[in-house]
């Protein structure tokens, strides 16, 4: 008889995901608290002009990268999983998990209601679109941190360093290109990781043998 996936190898050894989910609860929840203050703080919107501030070719060079945040980031996660790793659940709830990233940043702009960064600073440089919308929390950091927990799952742990790199670029992209506030890339950073280990735990609860398999 075929032995099904344990739960280590179904969350690919992430060691305390209760602990990671409580970091991000708290990212999300400081987040927030910061996101809905009025006025916007002081050091928020000077550290956001530094970060903007960085040159043309660094915004350039990060563009690339910042696609990471797409829901192409996902698919690509998806694809590789099914791919390489024949997880043919793993890779559904990747792009699940995307959807539910990226439209979930969605409804909590909805909420938050907070402007982006050009509202509260006229002299921002704006290197994506208009510069205008809503900002919290950001769907391109939600969606990078979602699908780089997920390839954590599937990939050895000497891969997680370099997908934590891209998760950090990817928000940080989102500020110098003039379109996001930290408190926006933190909160989506957060809320990425959440749904990410919502995901990893339905599929551990759909891929945990039955009474049958077990005996």
């Amino acid at each position: 008889m075929q032995n099904a996936p344990s739960t280590r190898s179904r969350w690919g050894g992430l060691k305390a995901p209760g602990i990671l989910a409580g970091i991000a609860g708290a990212g999300l929840g400081a987040s927030y608290v910061v996101a809905t203050r009025d006025p916007i703080p002081e050091w928020e919107l000077r550290l956001t002009e530094w970060i903007n501030d960085a040159p043309d070719s660094l915004a350039t060079v990060l563009y690339p990268v910042m696609q990471a945040g797409t829901l192409g980031g996902p698919i690509v996660v998806a694809v590789s999983i099914a791919v390489f790793k024949r997880d043919w659940l793993l890779s559904g709830a990747t792009v699940l998990a995307g959807l539910v990233a990226w439209f979930g940043a969605k409804g909590v702009k909805r909420i938050v209601q907070r402007d982006r960064p050009l509202t509260y600073l006229p002299e921002i440089i704006v290197r994506e679109g208009n510069g205008t919308g809503l900002g919290y929390v950001s769907g391109h950091s939600a969606v990078a941190a979602t699908a780089a927990i997920m390839a954590m799952a599937a990939l050895p742990r000497r891969w997680r360093p370099f997908l934590a790199v891209v998760v950090v670029l990817v928000g940080l992209a989102r500020i110098v290109h003039g379109v996001h506030l930290p408190a926006d890339v933190v909160g989506g950073w957060s809320f990425g990781v959440l749904v990410a280990l919502g995901a990893l735990g339905l599929v551990d609860v759909l891929d945990r043998p039955s009474a049958e398999d077990l005996g």
